[in-house]
């Protein structure tokens, strides 16, 4: 589900934050001159901090190795690249932060460094799983800054000394760009060339192979039917993805599988997919009407499905559906869907995605997560009416299409709902619990313990500037943000097989 309202577009919201954020900082600033003294530094070589002065650089052209003591691990400090169309890349303000040792090979974590913020490297529990920082580091061992495009870097505990050294090499200059360009042709061999909609006779083949799949979907509890129920219980092994309402947005959905080690760990089963719902019609900055991206974005949803027929599942939401009630700002999307997909692919390829719909799972969940589309259930439930829900019309009402209980939404969902949730599905107290459908605001795409309710999430993958997701790293997940960008231009704008021969 949508903004119920939008003054202005996300990235003019947040760019009128920085800018009064930037303004407060140079107010105290003026006011506190001491705050500003810092040593400006050079880094040419190995450079090891010996007292607790402040020091700036810049690294605009090269990145940075960071040890926090002597023989430490190693971070690696990058600006944070952003894919252009002709795939050379440009870079963004922002600086990322990781591990090289897993940040190539496995889905891991990072940090990002933003205008004006601060990281303080030290021992803490969140630290150790996104960068692997060892237990025994003292906290507040170094302070990394952004302060006016410069980076600064403080150690109030310089002794054993932290160190940073610049990677001039090009091979480390241009490695996380060109791990991120190496992806784009898998893409493209997954998605073909160019990314662009399907024949309706090809269409409606690739549906009817995904909705055979669907009838005899792996980790489908069935129902008193004997037809796949309304529960996935993905195995507790696999590494959890998990992506929130979509809206036909097709580049945010390409920048995940573009991003971090999620592709390479589906190719290797070691991970598995789960969209909550919602992937068609158009919200926030599109036209609300235009229904081919909600076309091309489930074309791609399929082939996935069909490429990783037990590792990627889509979870049903209120748009997957023709819904007469389906609108937005008297727009009356779920009518138009089904009369685009009529005119565009016939009848048959309607009664199709119908047939998708009625077989689709309304809740997703192993031990490290429990996730749906809209909300945990209001009313007594349990695995076994999850599982049976196509005789329960109330259930999936609350699954899909129910919110936070606010003042004027009394029938909505509250903390006791959350943990009767958890319990229903035997859940540890604190397994997070992920929703997608209802954004807080027009300025992000992802927010934590919503409702002042511990580890409840809701995550909102439409966003024009940033695509936020939920990613199991070790044994927990954690909220992940990655910049929106034009991939199906750039992925397009690859040259073919032939095009690389003649080059040659």
């Amino acid at each position: 589900m949508g903004f119920p309202w939008k003054s202005s577009s996300p990235r003019a919201v947040e760019m009128a934050r920085i800018k009064t954020r930037k303004l407060l900082k140079k107010l105290l600033r003026s006011m506190f001159p001491d705050l500003t003294r810092c040593q400006e530094v050079d880094i040419k070589d190995t450079y090891q901090f010996s007292s607790r002065k402040k020091i700036k650089t810049c690294i605009k052209d090269y990145p940075l190795q960071i040890n926090l003591y002597p023989d430490s691990k190693a971070l690696h400090l990058y600006p944070e690249p952003v894919l252009n169309q002709d795939s050379d890349g440009v870079t963004t303000n922002n600086y990322i932060l990781f591990d090289p040792d897993v940040f190539y090979s496995d889905i891991s974590g990072f940090y990002r460094l933003q205008d004006e913020d601060t990281i303080t490297l030290g021992g803490e529990p969140e630290q150790r799983a996104m960068l692997n920082v060892p237990p025994e580091t003292p906290a507040r061992k170094l302070s990394i800054g952004i302060e006016d495009g410069w980076l600064t870097f403080q150690s109030p505990i310089p002794d054993p000394m932290p160190s940073i050294t610049p990677l001039f090499r090009d091979k480390n200059v241009r490695r996380v760009l060109d791990w991120r360009r190496n992806k784009l042709s898998r893409l493209r061999e997954i998605f073909g060339s160019p990314i662009a909609l399907l024949p309706p006779d090809e269409a409606i083949a690739l549906l009817r192979e995904v909705n055979e799949i669907l009838e005899r979907e792996k980790y489908r509890p069935r129902d008193k039917d004997g037809r796949p129920g309304g529960v996935v219980a993905l195995p507790d092994e696999s590494t959890a993805i998990i992506v929130g309402d979509l809206h036909a947005k097709v580049d945010n959905l390409l920048v995940v599988l573009s991003q971090n080690n999620f592709l390479e760990a589906l190719d290797a089963g070691r991970a598995t997919l789960v969209i909550l719902g919602d992937a068609v019609h158009p919200e926030g900055d599109t036209a609300l009407d235009e229904m081919v991206s909600s076309m091309l974005i489930m074309d791609l949803i399929f082939k996935l499905k069909i490429r990783f027929p037990q590792q990627v599942f889509y979870v049903r939401g209120n748009h997957d559906s023709f819904a007469e009630e389906i609108a937005k700002n008297g727009i009356p999307q779920g009518l138009l869907w089904e009369k685009t997909l009529k005119k565009q692919r016939g009848k048959a390829y309607k009664k199709e995605m119908s047939r998708f719909y009625e077989l689709l799972p309304y809740v997703a969940y192993s031990k490290h997560f429990v996730a749906c589309h809209a909300a945990p259930p209001v009313s007594s439930t349990s695995l076994n009416k999850i599982i049976n829900i196509r005789k329960n019309r109330k259930l999936y009402k609350e699954l899909a299409d129910n919110r936070l209980r606010q003042a004027n939404r009394p029938a909505g969902y509250t903390k006791s709902d959350v943990k009767r949730f958890r319990k229903c599905l035997d859940l540890a107290k604190k397994t997070p619990v992920i929703v997608g459908h209802t954004p807080l605001s027009v300025d992000d795409t992802l927010w934590e313990n919503v409702g002042e309710i511990e580890n409840h999430y809701i995550v909102y993958s439409s966003d024009s500037s940033w695509v936020g997701l939920m990613a199991q790293i070790g044994d927990r997940l954690y909220p992940v943000r990655y910049p929106v960008e034009s991939m199906t231009s750039i992925i397009n704008a690859l040259p073919d097989e032939e095009e690389k021969r003649s080059a040659k």
